[in-house]
């Protein structure tokens, strides 16, 4: 009855002094009253923190003071939730950290934090991959050779002292950035004596299995790193420029179908290659006995040729020449056909094979048996010797004077098309894909030799079918990820798993004569001799030394004709196999990049399969690679390349960004999108965001910074505007955690942006200034708003902690509840969760965004409403409307009017009649509500009463 009361005074006073009352129309009136200049700034409780609004800490005094370097461990022995096993992909031990390092460290940081955040337990154990040419590189740079094989001891000792170094390098920045670990006690090195001793005792179960052979094969060769690559280790110029050649075989034995028509004139089968180099390799001309040949006379030519029907319009414009079909017939009829190659001279075999088909070429296909896959699978189903007549550097030998030492890729090919300068019809430029050695730069070459496989086709079934169990992430590609590892998998035969260097694992062979000798035993022995000595010992003990007496009892050997194995295991079985650090755990997650698909993923799935006979791992999260904002890859030669320590502490030419920024960055644009741009203003932006972030959060510091530790409790009476707050903090939080599961950290950032922009600082902050600078420093509407910005202040840190883990430890050291370090802390003292009508908020803003557009950009606090509503409506908004008579109704404090009056007269929706108070402008908290006889309005007197 006090609020009906106080009232109908007001609108008596309107009615005196207002001339003209006009329904949704402000009338605005003058006040002859002189200006009252007294101030009261002084007992206003402005905001007051020493958090400064732009970061100027070092960060190490931060991870310091909150203990970054112990939370792993704290966490592994406090929390109880569920554990959560993220298996580190090793990086190289090769140079320094790019962006790729940062964008893979830091997601996997922002998951296992959020995890922990979650009360869940992180497993996470960093690794590095040690071996491999990378480094073996820097070690024969520093010796000045590239012969690794003259002396690999002092090799081995250069290279590891390399890796240890540059171990230290990246362990130090992964810090700096702010990544979880243990990284004093706890990371694997695949250089490390346990990690060798286990992974030979894998190579030897998967050898006894079945699933490790060694066999003459045709392999992708480097001629510039003298060693077998793996698919993984190449990169595709697509613009390579090579030599093509179109290429008459003059036929001896002739098709039955083709006689007749030749009327005593030689018959040439043309074929079409791009790596004429090989020719002198020529063993055979594949066909298809299903696709129709025909024999040609070319417009510009006299003989005749033997072509595929459906390569004559291809060959038009090719050769540009007329052609004339003389006969056609299938390729069947090829079967017992020879030629003579001009080379060798041979007389050699039409072979039918699956793999010829139309499209580029002649529909005839050159093969090769040493130099390509499908040449190699036709000449083992017709029984012929391979034989390779190209060396580890891309040489010919064995091949005569004319042609041994000769490059194979430069003047050995030129011979070659030198002396069949008659037999070639066509020559030119073809721009292709074509294969490079990811380290050098430089071509490859297909090239066989005897190498020691795994059987992948054994295991590709397996695969396919443990692919099926395992979850991709993020959702956004998940297809697309899981297309192209099965189609990795599906087109994978064998994995060639030797290498032909000394920086690695040694394959722990020994050979008598060509005789293989592996044994279990001297895996034993071999084991024992690096668990005494070191890693070294393959090379540096004698034949003697490594075999025990079982063994050459069971052999029956003559240790001098016993020699040892020169290969060491391809690197990625060094990585595939580290699933084996997690003991009996399966990993929750593997984190790496998209190139990883044909990498560390399909590595670890095959030889996970081989050995335990399940996926190590339940789900991948695939990110993309680096590309600046022209989406050109990270290149010095381009001069593109942003290093992320560059970013966070800048240099002569760049700003400083910090390591605040880095991670919002990572969060922000690296999770959604197979290539990840960054870019000068991709930055700036980002560090606009932070400060933002940095500027609510200082905000709301000041706001609570003379609470006490007994303020923040549960018993406060809140209001309907406190308790709708404290529910959208719980509901934004739940979403938060649904992002964080779901690794959609780009969603996260924008929520905690538009949670800050719209629900904290546009609604609420905005609309109780009020209440927390003027209200009685303890009164319960003060205490309920400060309580209120903790618990959104708590829901921002738990949101922000993943992303920002310095910045929130940072503000939280000026918390007044600040004890030890946010993420120490088990419990916070937040206002629980309600059940609050969020629709009765929503009405309230529209009818508040109607009250605007009517003021357009006059102070609401010098109007009051008279504001009619339908039935329902009335229901939910009069008790809102409620004062004590000294503190603002909720609706008032929401709509900042200086008086509302809810009527009831079932409108469609609601009408709004505004009128200017007549009050005075209290001088303390500015809203025009002064009383009689005073220059403040009750509320105002009785804060400084209390002072």
């Amino acid at each position: 009855m006090f609020f009906t009361r106080n009232f109908k005074i007001i609108q008596l006073n309107y009615q005196k002094k207002i001339t003209k009352w006009t329904c949704i129309t402000c009338v605005r009136t003058k006040s002859s009253a002189k200006p009252n200049t007294k101030t009261y700034s002084n007992t206003i409780l402005f905001p007051k923190t020493d958090f400064p609004a732009r970061s100027s800490v070092n960060k190490d005094e931060i991870q310091k003071k909150a203990q970054f370097s112990q939370l792993y461990n704290w966490q592994r022995n406090h929390l109880n939730g569920p554990e959560f096993v993220l298996h580190d992909g090793p990086p190289y031990a090769n140079g320094d950290l790019h962006m790729g390092h940062a964008v893979n460290k830091i997601i996997k940081d922002i998951n296992n934090r959020s995890q922990i955040l979650q009360g869940n337990k992180v497993h996470y154990v960093p690794g590095w991959d040690c071996h491999g040419l990378p480094i073996e590189f820097k070690a024969l740079k520093e010796k000045k050779t590239k012969d690794s094989q003259s002396d690999p001891v002092h090799t081995r000792q250069v290279a590891r002292n390399f890796a240890l170094e540059t171990v230290e390098k990246q362990k130090a920045s992964f810090e700096s950035w702010g990544v979880m670990a243990d990284w004093n006690e706890q990371c694997y090195l695949t250089l490390n004596k346990d990690y060798v001793q286990i992974q030979l005792r894998q190579f030897y179960k998967m050898y006894k299995s079945g699933l490790i052979y060694r066999a003459l094969k045709p392999v992708y060769w480097s001629p510039s790193s003298r060693t077998a690559l793996a698919e993984a280790e190449l990169e595709y110029d697509a613009q390579f420029k090579s030599k093509e050649v179109y290429v008459k075989f003059q036929m001896e034995i002739l098709p039955q179908a083709v006689k007749n028509i030749a009327g005593g004139k030689p018959i040439s089968a043309l074929i079409w290659t791009t790596t004429p180099w090989t020719l002198i390799a020529n063993k055979a001309i594949a066909f298809n006995p299903n696709m129709t040949y025909c024999v040609v006379t070319f417009s510009t030519r006299s003989e005749l040729f033997l072509i595929a029907s459906d390569q004559i319009e291809e060959l038009k414009m090719v050769l540009r020449c007329d052609i004339n079909v003389l006969i056609d017939f299938q390729g069947k009829e090829l079967e017992g056909c020879t030629y003579r190659s001009e080379l060798t001279n041979e007389v050699l075999p039409f072979l039918s094979a699956g793999h010829v088909t139309k499209g580029k070429g002649t529909g005839l296909v050159h093969t090769a048996p040493a130099h390509g896959p499908d040449d190699f699978l036709v000449a083992l189903r017709n029984n012929m010797t391979v034989e390779c007549n190209v060396d580890e550097l891309g040489r010919y030998t064995g091949l005569g004077p004319d042609y041994d030492g000769l490059q194979v890729l430069s003047e050995g090919q030129d011979v070659i098309i030198k002396k069949l300068q008659d037999s070639i019809i066509h020559q030119g430029t073809y721009i292709h894909s074509y294969p490079l050695d990811w380290r050098t730069k430089k071509p490859v070459i297909v090239r066989a030799s005897h190498q020691w496989f795994i059987d992948t086709s054994a295991l590709k079934e397996r695969a396919l079918e443990a692919l099926d169990k395992v979850v991709i992430l993020p959702p956004v590609t998940a297809d697309q990820s899981r297309q192209g590892f099965r189609a990795q998998l599906e087109k994978r035969p064998y994995w060639c798993i030797s290498r032909q260097r000394a920086w690695g694992v040694p394959i722990p062979v020994l050979y008598k004569g060509n005789d293989v000798i592996i044994d279990e035993d001297i895996i034993e022995k071999l084991c024992e001799l690096i668990n005494k000595r070191d890693t070294d010992v393959w090379w540096t003990c004698g034949v003697k030394e490594l075999i025990p007496d079982s063994v050459a009892m069971k052999y029956d050997l003559d240790i001098k004709d016993v020699t040892k194995g020169k290969d060491i295991m391809d690197i990625w079985l060094d990585s595939g196999l580290s699933w084996q650090t997690l003991g009996d755990k399966k990993a929750s997650l593997y984190s790496e990049g998209i190139d990883q698909l044909t990498g560390w993923f399909q590595a670890s799935l095959l030889t996970s399969l081989a050995l335990k006979g399940e996926a190590p791992y339940e789900s991948i999260f695939v990110h993309g690679f680096v590309v600046d904002d022209k989406k050109r890859k990270m290149s010095k030669s381009i001069g593109n390349v942003m290093d992320p320590n560059t970013i966070i502490r800048g240099d002569k030419k760049h700003p400083a960004y910090g390591v605040d920024t880095l991670r919002w960055w990572v969060a922000s644009h690296a999770t959604q999108h197979s290539q990840i741009v960054i870019s000068k203003k991709l930055l700036e932006d980002c560090q606009n965001e932070v400060i933002r972030v940095r500027s609510i959060l200082k905000y709301l510091l000041g706001v609570t910074s003379d609470m006490e530790k007994t303020d923040f409790n549960h018993n406060l009476n809140l209001n309907y505007f406190d308790q709708f707050m404290v529910k959208e903090c719980h509901e934004f939080l739940n979403q938060i955690n649904d992002h964080y599961n779901n690794f959609r950290y780009n969603n996260v950032a924008q929520n905690i942006l538009f949670f800050i922009s719209n629900k904290v600082s546009g609604l609420y902050c905005h609309c109780i200034k009020d209440r927390l600078y003027c209200s009685p420093k303890r009164s319960n509407e003060r205490l309920s708003a400060q309580n209120v910005i903790h618990t959104i202040m708590i829901s921002l840190l738990k949101a922000l902690g993943p992303i920002l883990p310095h910045l929130v430890e940072e503000a939280w050291l000026y918390h007044p509840l600040y004890d030890k370090p946010f993420y120490f802390t088990k419990e916070f003292s937040i206002l629980p969760p309600n059940h609050v009508d969020s629709s009765i908020m929503a009405a309230i803003l529209d009818i508040k965004r109607d009250v605007c557009i009517i003021l357009k950009n006059e102070n609401l606090k010098k109007f009051a409403i008279n504001l009619k509503l339908n039935s329902d409506l009335y229901d939910k908004l009069n008790g809102l409307n409620v004062s004590d008579g000294v503190n603002d109704s909720v609706l008032s404090e929401i709509l900042e009017l200086s008086a509302v009056n809810v009527i009831e007269n079932g409108a469609k929706n609601w009408q709004i009649e505004m009128v200017q108070s007549k009050k005075q402008q209290c001088l303390r908290c500015r809203k025009y509500n002064a009383i009689d006889n005073s220059d403040k309005c009750l509320r105002c007197e009785k804060a400084v009463a209390l002072l």
